[in-house]
């Protein structure tokens, strides 16, 4: 019976039962997925039952699940909320990396490891695991100052636990001088700058080209296991590699962008649950009773992460003033080890720099705060105070309209109105009107087997999107009397960039929602695929909008750049300039905003040196006459001389 578990059917189907099975019955007992999937590994492994051998098969998917883990860290790392609070986030930072390093070492010291070993075991401490956070999403309080600072002290303890790891590996591997270490510093400085600079600028060249879902995963796949197999030629782990390529990743594509939900999605459900079964599998629970040893070497490892992390936590409380509540939700959020922490150890044990009794000691700590930080932050979180301003959804992404009539040609109109709604967890309702000419079920029927194929063309299953399919007398009828119905904050709309004729003389649909809808109405002519987007620029030509509506104007196309995870170029008349500077005073974004001044009255042979990975947004504002003299047919002359994406923001008041 055990030789077929080590087959590849039988091999296949244990591995994907547990990682299936285990999460559920831990958080039945409200325990994190990850410490059942753990336990998982020791009850299969060659120390529990013996059911799955530790062989090369079981070892190479661990590596990819440890690539994968340090990439989902990178891409999860929010840069805006760490710039938000950086100064404070340096202070936490700096506490609560020196306090774990230095009792790390100092335990190192009693436990007879050389210094390698001992810097290398107080990094492992000097990290942290967010995995308590969803918690604080749920709660609703995630912009609280303390919960900021923690997050954003997350990004740097990483980073500096991953820096630790790279001197370590490579003074383990190429000798101890002063030589090796410029050397290392050097490549490492080197190599970080071509995939932090230069992964996004020619991943933007690549998916501006290529837009084929498929295609995109496996660029960002490639991408990965280059920046990992790069690590190891300069002499650093692959976890180096891996961590940078998360954070490139980051920065080139939406947050919420499609293809990095299924990349994360791949790891999240296969390759990182296998590398947590592979860390329990090669540990010994039975050691706990056959060492006494392990048992003094588990108490010292508990101490040094639960004592440490908590001194860091209340000095930084002391210094900031914070309450009760903040103090222990961010010792709660900040004392789990287990992202960064299980891949010190496991490269620790591999390298022979720990022993497997400080291996199994430090596996039971990990499980211990894996159970005790999520309880701390479900006891303390909800006394947190927040500015409930922040956290409201914004109300013009809050419930976004779509008409649409073909999803194949209008995936990119979805897929924008997705990224927006998700800036702020708002909802997308997509609706396809059929004009009532007496075979109402036939045609309602089409149209309800038509939007059955939005997700399809989006190919992003895990958006939720509601679809209506919509019987009126005209389409311009359906789409406002929707709009209406279901409060629609936004509507979206495509547009040819030109008119027929037949729109010349008659009126378009877009027209008449338009000028006919109380929402405001983004139109866009979407040629180049999102997911290449380098910035946004929004265009502010003289006496386009009045200055009452300058705020709603620049925080709409905040959160637009914000969606896209693009800077923002504001491109103004300077009879706007002034006021714009005291608007970005007043509200008090760190969002990379840039302000430059039109030079003379915006013209369409202005944008011939515009690259066709902008995102141009062009201000509407009041009545048909209003726009029609202050803009003209200028949006048609822009979309005749521009190739990338355009769109035409319309407030009505």
């Amino acid at each position: 019976m055990i030789e077929l578990f080590n087959k590849p059917v039988g091999f296949f189907l244990l591995i994907m039962t547990i990682i299936l099975v285990t999460p559920l019955l831990s958080e039945r007992v409200r325990l994190p997925g990850i410490v059942g999937i753990i336990l998982g590994g020791m009850l299969i492994g060659p120390h529990g039952l013996g059911l799955i051998e530790d062989g090369d098969r079981m070892q190479f998917l661990s590596t990819i699940g440890l690539v994968y883990l340090m990439f989902s860290a990178g891409l999860e790392v929010d840069i805006n909320t760490f710039m938000r609070v950086r100064g404070r986030a340096v202070v936490f930072r700096v506490i609560t990396f020196i306090f774990p390093q230095l009792m790390g070492m100092g335990l190192g010291y009693l436990l007879g490891l050389n210094w390698l070993g001992m810097i290398l075991l107080g990094s492992a401490f000097a990290s942290h695991t967010l995995i308590a956070f969803p918690l604080l999403t749920r709660l609703g309080v995630t912009r609280n100052e303390a919960v900021a600072v923690t997050a954003g002290a997350t990004v740097l303890t990483d980073i500096g636990a991953f820096i630790v790891l790279a001197i370590v590996l490579g003074a383990s591997n190429g000798g101890i001088t002063v030589g090796y270490f410029i050397e290392l510093f050097v490549l490492l400085a080197i190599f970080a700058a071509l995939i932090i600079f230069g992964l996004p600028r020619l991943s933007k060249f690549f998916l501006q080209r290529f837009s084929e879902r498929a295609v995109e995963f496996q660029f960002i796949i490639v991408a990965l296991f280059v920046a990992a197999f790069g690590a190891e030629l300069i002499g650093v782990h692959e976890v180096v590699g891996a961590f940078l390529a998360g954070l490139a990743v980051n920065a080139t594509l939406p947050r919420h962008s499609s293809v990095t939900g299924h990349v994360l999605f791949m790891g999240e459900s296969f390759f990182i649950p296998v590398f947590l079964l592979y860390s329990g599998m090669i540990t010994d629970p039975l050691s706990f009773l056959d060492d006494s040893k392990t048992i003094v070497v588990a108490l010292g490892v508990t101490i040094v992460a639960y004592v440490s992390k908590f001194l860091a936590a209340w000095l930084t409380a002391r210094i900031f003033k914070y309450t009760k509540a903040e103090f222990w939700t961010a010792y709660g959020l900040s004392h789990a080890q287990a992202a960064v922490t299980i891949p010190t150890l496991v490269i620790g044990l591999q390298t022979q720099l720990f022993d497997s009794t400080l291996f199994n000691a430090a596996i039971l700590m990990i499980l211990l705060t894996s159970i005790t930080s999520p309880l701390l932050v479900q006891r303390f979180a909800p006394g947190l105070q927040t500015d409930s301003a922040d956290d409201q959804p914004s109300p013009l992404f809050g419930r976004i309209l779509v008409p649409v009539s073909n999803p194949k040609t209008e995936g990119q109109l979805v897929g924008l109105a997705t990224l927006l709604a998700k800036v702020h967890d708002g909802k997308v309702i997509a609706v396809s009107v059929a004009k009532d000419r007496g075979a109402q079920e036939n045609s309602l029927m089409l149209h309800r087997e038509m939007l059955g194929r939005v997700h399809d063309a989006l190919q992003d299953p895990e958006s939720e999107i509601e679809l209506i399919p919509r019987l009126a007398a005209t389409h311009a009828q359906g789409i406002l009397y929707t709009a209406s119905e279901q409060n629609a904050s936004l509507i979206v709309m495509g547009w040819r960039g030109k008119r027929t004729l037949r729109e010349s003389l008659l009126g378009s649909v877009l027209d008449e929602v338009i000028w006919g809808s109380d929402a405001p109405v983004i139109v866009g002519k979407l040629p180049m695929p999102l997911n290449g987007t380098q910035r946004v620029a929004f265009v502010l030509p003289r006496k386009s909008i009045p200055h009452i509506a300058l705020r709603r104007m620049i925080e709409a196309n905040l959160l637009i750049a914000q969606a896209l995870n693009v800077p923002l170029i504001i491109r103004a008349d300077a009879s706007y300039l002034q006021s714009i500077e005291a608007l970005r005073v007043a509200m008090e974004t760190d969002y990379p905003v840039s302000v430059e001044p039109l030079k003379d009255q915006l013209k369409p042979a202005a944008l011939e040196q515009e690259s066709v990975s902008s995102f141009i947004v062009v201000p509407g504002f009041g009545s048909r006459k209003r726009v029609a003299d202050t803009l003209g047919n200028l949006p048609e002359q822009l979309a005749a001389s521009f190739e990338g994406n355009l769109a035409i923001l319309h407030f009505d008041r």
